[in-house]
């Protein structure tokens, strides 16, 4: 796979993650220790890995439009890395969950700030407002769940997106997810019922894995001290 290159930016996003201060953030790499997982930002070595995860997470009582199994059609590691070749600086708000015995990725996050592209079948899902970041996807390897990887990934996400100066973080939870309990949890709210034209996209792109139709947008609101 060739070489991904970073766009230049006059505030660069990487460098400003970086100088962010994450009080945090020693806390977060000693519980993930315990748990003998670590949260990394996504890089392209693991793209193999994160496909694996995601292959398993849209093989599972997902198909397109409802006939198609996913699992006909798997991801390549060149076609997960798709969507970071159009946007290099997305890979600083993506992250990987590693599993430290054997060096596994058991998690991933993938996540949109508000003024990075978005493709087309992005923009029927949801479009950006200024302020927010954007939780594209996150997905936990079956044989990892219930052991919070899924919450320390959030709060990766978390930390990510205050560092990046968002206002509020939102994401989107098919109608009939568990997951949904997580998230309200971790202080999502619900704010509405996805539109008519989301809803066909998701029945499209997800067939009813959950038996019911739609989902919902939730949001979270970021603190803005010391901006």
């Amino acid at each position: 796979m060739a070489q991904l290159r970073r766009t230049r930016h006059p505030q660069d996003l990487f460098e400003r993650l970086a100088a962010f201060p994450m009080p945090s953030q020693a806390r977060v790499s000693a519980s993930t220790a315990r748990a003998g997982v670590r949260i990394e930002a996504m890089t392209e070595a693991r793209f193999a890995g994160a496909a694996d995860v995601q292959n398993e997470f849209l093989g599972a009582r997902k198909a397109l439009c409802g006939v198609f199994s996913y699992r006909c059609c798997p991801s390549s590691a060149a076609e997960f890395g798709e969507r970071y070749r159009t946007c290099p600086d997305k890979l600083a708000t993506s992250a990987v969950a590693v599993r430290e015995e054997d060096d596994r990725v058991v998690g991933f996050a993938i996540m949109t700030l508000h003024g990075m592209p978005q493709t087309w079948d992005e923009r029927q899902l949801h479009t950006l407002r200024p302020g927010e970041c954007y939780l594209d996807m996150l997905s936990v390897a079956a044989d990892a769940r219930g052991l919070g990887i899924g919450s320390k990934l959030l709060h990766w996400c978390e930390e990510t997106a205050i560092a990046s100066h968002a206002e509020f973080l939102s994401l989107g939870v098919v109608a009939g997810n568990p997951a949904q309990r997580l998230y309200e949890r971790r202080g999502f709210e619900m704010m509405h019922k996805t539109g008519c034209c989301a809803s066909v996209w998701l029945c499209c792109f997800l067939g009813l894995p959950h038996l019911q139709c739609g989902g919902f947008h939730m949001e979270k609101p970021l603190p803005t001290a010391g901006r």
